[in-house]
């Protein structure tokens, strides 16, 4: 049983509703359409003479919806400008660096990227036991799509938050997934920048090999968290934002009520789903299990952080 991928949930904002689980995964086959067909059951539903007849007002419709879209995305951006202006001046060094050489500044011991001027030493107690990650990518030739085993190792660190201002304590996952020659970092810290309107960020950095199949990571468009693997997810209420390639920056909201159920999701919840959007426009999920080390990390944090 694989989760299910669907069109419609890469077209949700990231922001749900209390109370109401909405995900991007489902049991079920991921890559199917709405009613359970896939594009070969489309194609045999046509008679040979129906295929690909042409339509005098596609064109037009295409440009209205083209319109739609366009308007709609102006809207949301204009009406979160503030957040959205906040995440990326909160990070001036690292868009700076980034942007020259299109990779992560540096690397830690183990060779994984890092943001060096905002990370600091690792401080995890007890040895590093790696917990379970699984991507699923769509592909379509095959409606189950491909999946990939990977792992995770978690730690809480210190980071620096800015000049004039103590250290703070961060959750920290390194990823990875070594069919795909994938890894990823993984940070989560309390924000305590004043001029950003955001409770908490979260950093999702990926480091992918020259000759990445689909090009690159196009989008990030959220975070989800769930229960176990095979289970549907919520989204976190908060606003994402592409700094540079296959760096994201996913800024939580700082409603008070938005703040207090995305403190409990992080919470409770066992596992995180990132979804993605390669440069080929292909979707995958990237799944990651916190684990009992997971666990004591985000404990550790939000004991320090007083939430």
């Amino acid at each position: 049983m694989e989760p299910r991928v669907a069109q419609e949930d890469f077209n949700r904002e990231p922001r749900g509703p209390p109370g109401r689980d909405e995900s991007l995964t489902q049991t079920m086959d991921p890559f199917r359409d709405t009613r359970g067909r896939t594009q070969g059951d489309l194609d045999e539903d046509e008679e040979p003479g129906e295929r690909r007849k042409p339509r005098s007002f596609g064109g037009l419709i295409k440009i209205a919806i083209v319109a739609v879209l366009v308007l709609g995305l102006g809207y949301v951006a204009w009406s979160q400008r503030g957040l959205v202006a906040g995440l990326f001046q909160s990070s001036p060094g690292q868009v700076a660096k980034d942007s020259k050489s299109g990779a992560p500044a540096t690397k830690d011991q183990q060779g994984r990227p890092k943001i060096s001027d905002r990370l600091g030493s690792g401080q995890q107690a007890g040895p590093a036991v790696a917990q379970r990650v699984v991507l699923y990518e769509e592909e379509p030739n095959d409606p189950q799509g491909k999946r990939y085993i990977g792992s995770a190792i978690w730690r809480t660190e210190t980071v620096s938050p800015g000049p004039g201002r103590p250290p703070e304590l961060a959750i920290r996952a390194d990823v990875e997934i070594p069919e795909r020659r994938i890894t990823m970092t993984f940070s989560l810290r309390r924000n305590t920048d004043q001029t950003l309107p955001a409770s908490h960020t979260i950093e999702v950095m990926f480091n992918l090999p020259a000759d990445f199949p689909p090009g690159g990571i196009q989008n990030v468009p959220g975070v989800l968290m769930k229960q176990a693997e095979q289970t549907r997810g919520t989204p976190l209420a908060g606003l994402a934002v592409k700094v540079t390639n296959n760096f994201f920056l996913i800024g939580l909201s700082a409603v008070e009520s938005d703040q207090q159920r995305n403190i409990q999701l992080l919470k409770e919840r066992a596992w995180f789903d990132i979804p993605i959007v390669y440069n080929n426009n292909r979707r995958a999920i990237l799944a990651i299990e916190k684990g009992t080390p997971g666990e004591r990390a985000f404990a550790e944090a939000f004991a320090a952080w007083k939430q």
